[in-house]
């Protein structure tokens, strides 16, 4: 796990040292590395923090070395042998990457590698530093790469998603002779960010049949942990991870897998410890429809069930999205049912400030029982939100 930037500040480095106590205690099973640039400066840095090794990075492309650092491939490479030769004798293992790698010339990136072997760095590692490697190219690299590489030294791939393929191009690297690839959760990262760990993960399972040695049912709780932790939001169409990855609203689609998951299901959801939704639109089927009233226990005769169906179908052609709430609301209103609410908000208190956590006191009546819970959150309505689940957590209900 590459867990920081020693150089970076002092905060950084506490974080890695904290991080670091967390495998010695035992609370982590991994190899632990800090970015560093092939400076001993960033190297000591590092070590001082107790990591296990380093991701050192080292500029191979010609516009990196002449235009950024205004130097020669001799004098990278001369830098590449000073500083792993420091990590080597302080006992840090190294993951040479070569920014840029991929406009990197294939005769500078094999003279690389063969430095790398001969070094006896632990992994080499190609990076696609701006996204904008194709599969022909990722190909190309690892194919002449890997023979040389072959039982001597570990490759990885390193992909950006610029262009929206960093999750392919890493899977066409791992068929193609490498044997590591980084990941992030979610895909967070510089600019576009990094190939998403659930994605790849899942393709080199489901698609490729490789050994990933991964529990897949914690996927979705790790990335909504990511999520709330940053604050960075997952978009609700992202694959395997997003609110919508096995959410059906068409009604082909929802007539489709009612029948046979299947037809409209590439991979089940169980393995994610996800569910199935159907959702209602414009475009819902009235078996989406009747499967919602059935999960409500609402019954309606043909006609009652008609009248439902095309109310609805006039709020969702007003760009309303429609939520259970207003399948409810309206199943009643046409069948002339009342509805216990068995859940009452009677007071909210919010607050945020520019150094201050937002922070929120809920109080709801929960089957005529008071119940209250304060949560801090991302911002005030974040806030109240994470209080108004903590008292619900044991209730189904939805917002």
């Amino acid at each position: 796990m590459e867990i920081g930037s020693a150089i970076a500040s002092e905060g950084e480095r506490e974080a890695i040292k904290k991080i670091c106590d967390e495998k010695n205690n035992g609370n982590l099973n991994a190899r632990l590395l800090s970015f560093a640039r092939i400076k001993k400066e960033d190297i000591t840095y590092a070590l001082n923090c107790g990591v296990d090794g380093v991701f050192l990075v080292a500029p191979t492309s010609d516009i990196h070395i002449m235009s950024k650092l205004n130097t020669t491939r001799e004098k990278v490479t001369d830098s590449i042998t000073e500083c792993v030769e420091f990590c080597k004798n302080n006992g840090l293992i190294v993951d040479l990457c070569c920014e840029d790698g991929t406009r990197t010339g294939i005769d500078f990136l094999k003279e690389i590698l063969n430095l790398a072997v001969e070094l006896k760095v632990e992994r080499l590692t190609v990076a696609d530093t701006i996204g904008i490697a194709t599969q022909e190219k990722i190909s190309e690299i690892f194919g002449a790469l890997n023979p040389i590489a072959k039982s001597k030294i570990l490759l990885g791939v390193h992909c950006h998603d610029d262009f929206g393929l960093a999750t392919a191009n890493t899977v066409t690297a791992i068929k193609n002779g490498a044997d590591v690839a980084d990941v992030t959760v979610n895909g967070l990262g510089e600019r576009a960010g990094n190939a998403p760990l659930e994605e790849v993960a899942t393709a080199l399972k489901f698609l490729y049949n490789y050994d990933i040695n991964i529990d897949f049912k914690k996927i979705l709780g790790l990335s909504k942990h990511i999520e709330k932790i940053t604050g960075i939001g997952i978009a609700r169409n992202k694959a395997i991870v997003g609110e919508n990855a096995f959410t059906h609203g068409a009604g082909i689609h929802v007539d489709g897998i009612l029948k046979n998951p299947a037809t409209y299901e590439a991979i089940n959801p169980e393995i994610f410890n996800a569910e199935r939704k159907f959702v209602l639109g414009k475009l819902m089927g009235k078996k989406t429809l009747e499967n919602v009233l059935n999960e409500m226990n609402i019954k309606a005769n043909g006609e009652q069930f008609t009248e439902i169906f095309k109310k609805l179908q006039f709020i969702a052609d007003k760009g309303t999205r429609l939520t259970n709430f207003d399948v409810r609301q309206v199943a009643n209103t046409m069948l002339n049912l009342s509805e216990k609410r068995e859940i009452i908000l009677k007071g909210i208190t919010a607050f945020s400030g520019y150094v201050t956590q937002p922070m929120a006191s809920v109080t709801l009546l929960v089957n005529g029982e008071e119940k209250r819970a304060i949560s801090i959150g991302n911002g005030p309505v974040d806030a109240a939100i994470n209080a108004i689940q903590n008292i619900c957590k044991d209730i189904p209900f939805e917002f």
